[in-house]
């Protein structure tokens, strides 16, 4: 049975009923532990946090070359060329990217050469091809170069035995490109978790489909597997579960296998088709909260055997603001990363914003710069089922338990939402 009776009260949700949002934010955290570590090839790696040190075996450039279109020569044989005196040297050969060079530079010669082509024998610098003057069998030289010019030395980016990434590191693109040049084909690293989504409840019919009578269209699985995807996580789509015991025991159970982490929507408040909590106790632990925080203050803390499980309330807007205060650091938890929130500023308020005293409360905001401060304006109407307004957000404006009205111009933190 559910547990939806009367209680003849003055208030929904007494003081004591609440548990504070860093308490239970804790809560979570301490319920979620990074993935195992796993070697994981390098194109794959990126976002992933290395668990070990890459050291290099090869040495980048791994062959002297060159890193201008010109010609290779002999320093020496250029002493003294100006742009008013050149001195003229016979080419002998030429050099293109890619291919082995068959003969060196003789005392008075030069050579082609094209960028990244291996500098010949006997050649101690690199003339561009705009320093010089005429073409075919003898050039004009209009410079005097140093002795190592425009070379690319062997080593000169990367030395054998250098540490290149350090343990923590997380992948970039720029990472992967520098180990795939030092022939590192696999990292140790924790690999990107799999995130199931299930939206709960009989009012919800797919995207694509005409609700009937009383129905709504499901936007929190596409919102959810959205933001999962932002973080870097892969996004499992389940069906959509309506209000019945045994298909969500049925998906559940089926998501516990594939999944390091289960984000539901819905069924987690006091309704009599609220069947979640009850649901996930039969198959592991579950511990509902009532969060000092608005939106989003009915959560759920779980686990589905040995796969943790967060339950998320139903409106969209406490939907998306639960899973940026708890999923994404749950998330990013299981990444093994120690970054877990996302980049926070402080703004000047626009106008009043009114809240209530006993809830830490997120207001959506724009921002916009003004005499180099941050000004934040509430984006819209700020009930959990306004989906336009969070649109429109930034970030989202916090303002502490403990205030009826955080005034205009007052200073607060704002959770940045722009990727």
């Amino acid at each position: 049975m559910s547990g939806f009776v009367g209680h003849g009260r003055a208030e929904i949700v007494t003081d004591d009923e609440l548990v504070s949002f860093d308490d239970y934010r804790r809560e979570v955290l301490a319920a979620i532990e990074p993935l195992d570590h796993m070697q994981v090839r390098v194109g794959d790696a990126l976002g992933l946090l290395l668990a070990e040190d890459v050291v290099s075996t090869e040495p980048l450039p791994g062959f002297a070359n060159s890193a201008m279109d010109g010609y290779a020569v002999r320093a020496e044989d250029l002493a003294g060329a100006t742009v008013e005196s050149p001195v003229s040297l016979r080419v002998t050969g030429e050099v293109a990217a890619g291919h082995p060079v068959d003969h060196g530079v003789e005392p008075g010669c030069a050579v082609a050469i094209m960028t990244g082509g291996v500098v010949p024998v006997g050649a101690d610098a690199v003339v561009p091809v705009e320093r010089t003057s005429g073409s075919g069998a003898e050039v004009a030289f209009h410079v005097a170069p140093e002795r190592g010019a425009n070379i690319r030395t062997v080593g000169q980016d990367v030395a054998v035995g250098t540490h290149v990434l350090a343990a923590g590191t997380r992948m970039s693109p720029a990472d992967i490109g520098l180990l795939a040049a030092l022939g590192v084909a696999d990292v140790t690293a924790v690999p990107t978790p799999r995130v199931a989504v299930i939206s709960t409840g009989d009012e919800l019919v797919p995207t694509g489909r005409q609700p009937g009578p009383g129905q709504l269209r499901d936007s929190n699985g596409p919102m959810v597997r959205a933001l999962v995807r932002q973080t870097g996580a892969l996004a499992q789509k389940l069906p959509i579960v309506g209000d019945d015991r045994r298909r969500l025991t049925e998906a559940l159970d089926s998501a516990t296998g594939h999944a390091d982490l289960i984000i539901t929507s819905g069924g987690v408040s006091a309704g009599r088709h609220d069947h979640l909590v009850d649901v996930v106790r039969q198959l592991g632990t579950a511990t509902p909260r009532k969060v000092a925080m608005k939106p989003g203050m009915p959560q759920l803390l779980g686990r589905v055997g040995d796969t943790p499980l967060l339950g998320l309330p139903g409106n969209p807007v406490s939907t998306f603001v639960s899973f940026e205060l708890f999923a994404r650091p749950a998330i990013r938890r299981l990444q093994g990363r120690t970054d877990l929130d996302r980049p926070i500023v402080r703004a000047t308020l626009a106008e009043d914003v009114r809240t209530p005293k006993n809830k830490r409360t997120f207001v959506r905001v724009r921002l916009e710069q003004q005499d180099g401060r941050w000004r934040a304006t509430p984006s819209g109407g700020q009930g959990s089922h306004v989906l336009s307004a969070l649109s429109a957000a930034d970030g989202l404006a916090i303002v502490d338990a403990g205030t009826a009205t955080a005034w205009a111009g007052e200073s607060v933190p704002v959770l940045l939402l722009v990727p």
